[in-house]
């Protein structure tokens, strides 16, 4: 057994130089894993906000993402290094050692480098940890003093998640050492991949089959085909279909070698497409996985830039006033409200405004029938209207200049996204008590349209034709030197009966409900609230948008360095069994120049591969993605900007990979052997 372990350690030490980018990631997981986790049990993010919970439940499932693809990166590494390693392991056979000693002696091995990536991964970890708090109180605008806190409870679950995945990939794995044969394993580490006769016109159907059904995918997406019934279906032919292309794929190539037109052998294509329809043949499965590995890297960080862009720019669109409240009961006068406000902060300036309706919905009906899936539950049931002396007294606190109407004008007020909606509305009259009325203009200033001056739109009359209309409701509108505590919202609503008990919203459910009020046609990323407080909210959301950002970028992450070592470790292991092939090569007269353009189209080839259709395919989704988001948060960005950002990251880190895996592998080839440089 004293043997074994010695064994064990030595060649922990051979593999830990061998297989060192692998190392690296798995260190720089363990860090990633360490830091984020960590969040989970923060004190420091509790005490930030209330809705913490909701970050921890997050970087959880995410976790769940990425403890799939770890044991999924170990069990692949385990099996490569096991084949990598088959002479070694056939001579211990030959040496007398059982199967179960060899199998225990390369499980021992793996668990020494699980464990040295692990501890060296906590110290980066604890660096992190302070990073990714940092930038969540700065996101939040709160104050932040460094302090490293060791935490048993982020130590144990990340433990705990790290080396389950090495068990599970380990006891996969164990199976693979009781089917050892030792004629087959003396030579596999120098087998060439075959290219077999057989059939292969079923194949290369699944390849043409495999691209209708992707543009298929992309038809859809471009022309907005997809429901709540098709959505899951088509993801997961478009996911069967990734792993079809590259089945196809290596018959079709296999075909081309076969077929032996001109362009085949022409220069070094012959050697080059060889090698790639050899290697695609025996990694269908990996190319597929890497594939859609990053894909969902470049889904995910294209979304969280998004969120990112909406976090920065919503607090000003929804949030301009300090204070505004609102009432259902119109003419009323907000002095509790404004009591309230002055016991905490200095009111600097104080605008208490009626909201007026005409019982009609012309413009609510318009804006149904233009936008796409929004229905009229998303609108107040009337048309809301705001006196002109109102609506210049808010500007005035916006600092914006005042606006004039003649007395058989109005004005829109609405936001942003909807003002070319908007312009084919003002094109006609409108009838306003019985009077034709024309637009005066269309303003799309932050003027908190998420349910309070309105829901998307605000009509602006003068003041003789809003005083002979129905009041529909009142708000109020401050500016405040000062900040208000987080139960202030609470507080307004005990003075209205609604006592907030045991963190249960049925009871403010049921009287919102009560109030004909709605929340716009951006519903889905607006909270239908009586009460918004810039500073208050803007905080509150900014976290929670977080909650999203930190996760996608977290996983996009771990997906983008687990696959790209896959890439990497997987040529550099493989180089052994190419330098035969180069060198021989070189024997018959190719100059070193040569070679190393053949190793560079080689190498760039194969790592085109799985990039090129990830690229093309989360593109799609992410245009269809972003298209959707401008639309209905209002962002201005056009779409392309955010994958663009996104691809531009994801290059870097794809062409660091690439430089260093070129690097090496071209030392390993060439190093044996000095490459004639004849002319």
């Amino acid at each position: 057994m004293g043997m074994l372990n010695k064994l064990a350690l030595r060649n922990a030490k051979r593999s830990f130089r061998d297989y060192l980018i692998y190392l690296l990631t798995m260190i720089f997981t363990a860090a990633l894993m360490f830091s984020f986790d960590s969040m989970i049990f923060s004190d420091d993010v509790k005490k930030l906000c209330s809705e913490a919970g909701m970050m921890g439940a997050m970087l959880g499932l995410a976790t769940f993402f990425i403890v799939l693809i770890m044991i999924w990166l170990v069990h692949y590494m385990m099996k490569f290094m096991a084949e990598k390693r088959s002479r070694e392991f056939a001579t211990y056979l030959l040496l007398g050692f059982h199967k179960k000693q060899i199998a225990r002696l390369f499980l021992k091995e793996m668990l020494l480098l699980g464990l040295a990536a692990f501890f060296i991964g906590l110290l980066p970890g604890l660096f992190l940890q302070q990073v990714i708090t940092t930038l969540i109180y700065a996101i939040v605008q709160a104050d932040y003093t460094i302090r490293i806190r060791w935490n048993m409870g982020t130590f144990f679950m990340t433990a705990g998640i790290f080396f389950g995945s090495y068990v599970l990939a380990m006891f996969r794995s164990n199976r693979r050492f009781k089917k050892m044969n030792i004629r087959e394993m003396m030579y596999l580490d120098r087998q060439n991949e075959e290219l077999k006769n057989g059939n292969n016109t079923g194949k290369q159907w699944m390849f043409f089959a495999s691209l209708i059904l992707i543009v298929l995918f992309g038809w859809m997406l471009y022309f907005g085909h997809f429901n709540q019934w098709n959505v899951y279906p088509m993801i997961g032919a478009l996911i069967a279909s990734v792993y079809f292309l590259y089945i196809g794929l290596s018959a079709f190539l296999i075909s081309c070698i076969r077929k032996g037109k001109a362009v085949v052998y022409r220069g070094a294509n012959i050697f080059l497409l060889r090698q790639l329809a050899s290697k695609v043949k025996t990694m269908q499965f990996t190319l597929g996985t890497l594939t859609i590995l990053f894909m969902a890297t470049l889904v995910g960080v294209s979304d969280a830039l998004m969120l990112n862009q909406f976090q920065n720019t919503q607090a000003e669109e929804k949030y301009p006033f300090d204070v505004c409240i609102y009432s259902e009961h119109p003419g009323y006068d907000f002095s509790k409200e404004k009591t309230l406000t002055e016991k905490y902060a200095r009111i600097t300036d104080f605008v208490a405004y009626d909201i007026y309706q005409n019982n009609t919905n012309t413009c609510s009906r318009y804006l149904v029938e233009q936008l796409s899936q929004t229905d009229s539950s998303y609108y107040f049931k009337y048309d809301t209207y705001i006196r002109l002396s109102d609506y210049n007294r808010l500007r005035e606190m916006l600092r914006l200049e005042p606006v004039s109407l003649e007395q058989d004008q109005y004005l829109i007020h609405t936001k942003k996204r909807l003002k070319k909606t908007m312009a084919a509305f003002c094109a006609k009259p409108l009838k306003i008590q019985n009077t034709d009325h024309t637009c005066a203009g269309i303003y799309t200033e932050p003027f908190e349209q998420s349910g309070h001056n309105g829901a998307d739109y605000l009509l602006v009359v003068p003041d003789e034709t809003a005083d002979s209309m129905t009041p529909y409701y009142s708000l109020m509108a401050a500016s405040i030197k000062g900040s208000l505590p987080d139960d202030f919202y609470d507080q307004v609503l005990s003075m209205r009966g609604i006592h907030m008990t045991n963190d249960s919203y049925e009871e403010l459910d049921d009287y919102i409900d009560s109030l004909d009020r709605e929340t716009g046609s951006d519903a889905i990323y607006i909270s239908d609230k009586l009460v918004f407080l810039k500073e208050n909210d803007t905080r509150e959301m900014k976290f929670l948008l977080s909650t999203l950002i930190f996760p996608l970028f977290y996983v996009g992450l771990v997906f983008l360095c687990v696959a790209l070592t896959v890439l990497a470790v997987q040529q550099l292991s493989d180089s052994g069994k190419y330098k035969y092939r180069y060198q021989l090569l070189g024997k018959l007269g190719m100059r070193s120049k040569e070679l190393n353009q053949m190793v560079f189209r080689q190498l760039v080839i194969y790592y085109l591969c799985p990039f090129a259709g990830a690229v093309l395919l989360s593109g799609g989704i992410v245009g269809y993605i972003s298209h959707n988001f401008v639309k209905y948060s209002g962002i201005q960005t056009p779409s392309w900007s955010y994958f663009g950002l996104a691809l531009l990251l994801f290059g870097g880190v794809y062409l660091i990979y690439f430089i260093a895996t070129y690097i090496e592998f071209k030392r390993n080839i060439m190093s044996a052997q000095k490459m004639p440089d004849v002319e």
